[in-house]
């Protein structure tokens, strides 16, 4: 009987583990969203990921006229103790950017990119990716801004 109760123990937490793996997947599970102690718990349990290591703050949208060049603000900060920052930027197929990547050297600030959509483009998209050095470990982290041609 108490072998029953230890694998049925082990089959529900192991269930519930996989269920809140897939709450987070699906349900975007933001642990800030809750209380002290339950946002500690999810933490600690290892049902969230860990903060990410630079800070980059950019609008995730954002409309242009095609065919004109524009300008995208990139505001960032970074660990005291990192090294070896950059910031690169891609574009999908119907983007045309005048740099493709950015030292990051000061702690905090922000750096600016021009670039421009081209003809046939509606909806397209810019990647950053901030690749540089931290604990001794290299880190790369990658966000996406969404353009929408006008």
């Amino acid at each position: 009987m108490g072998r029953l109760v230890k694998m049925l123990a082990t089959l529900c937490l192991l269930s519930t583990s996989a269920a809140s793996y897939a709450c987070y997947d699906h349900m975007m599970f933001n642990p800030n969203n809750m209380g002290l102690v339950e946002g500690t718990i999810a933490r600690m349990a290892g049902l969230v990921p860990p903060k990410p290591v630079f800070d980059v703050v950019h609008p995730s949208m954002a409309r242009v006229q095609v065919g004109e060049k524009s300008a995208m603000t990139v505001n960032f900060s970074r660990p005291m103790f990192s090294k070896n920052v950059s910031l690169k930027v891609q574009g999908t197929r119907n983007v045309v950017l005048d740099v493709n990547e950015i030292p990051l050297e000061d702690r905090s600030g922000s750096v600016s990119f021009a670039y421009e959509l081209t003809e046939g483009a509606s909806y397209e998209s810019i990647i950053l990716t901030v690749t540089g050095e931290h604990d001794g470990k290299i880190v790369n982290q990658s966000s996406q801004i969404y353009l929408r041609g006008v």
